[in-house]
């Protein structure tokens, strides 16, 4: 057996039976099931493929275990809003989350590191 992935997942939420997701990828729908049950190695290349077909980045595509830093989509739009921003807004922005961990730690809460 092969590492879990979640692209059954992605699949479901693009509202793709694995046959449509083969014909994007260049895959047959037994195949596509073979990935998604672990019993077929999924590769860089055809994570990339699948990626790209369901409209996620290649590292979604693994699960907790394996990408345990993933962002949610709350934390993605941050990031874009981040990377948009000028160089005012964004050392504005670090300024105010700087003490975010701190606050955290006094408060009791767990923080990521």
């Amino acid at each position: 057996m092969f590492p879990d992935n979640r692209i059954r997942e992605f699949r479901k939420r693009a509202r793709l039976s694995q046959a449509e997701l083969g014909k994007r990828v260049g895959l047959h729908q037994t195949q596509i099931g073979n990935l998604e049950n672990g019993t077929r190695e999924l590769t860089f290349e055809w994570a990339r493929r699948i990626a790209d077909a369901l409209g996620c980045l290649l590292a979604d595509l693994l699960t907790d275990k394996d990408n345990p830093d993933r962002l949610s989509e709350e934390e993605r739009e941050l990031v874009r809003n981040f990377r948009a921003a000028n160089d005012s807004q964004k050392a504005l922005v670090t300024r105010v989350a700087e003490p975010l961990p701190i606050a955290a730690e006094e408060d009791g809460r767990k923080t990521a590191a």
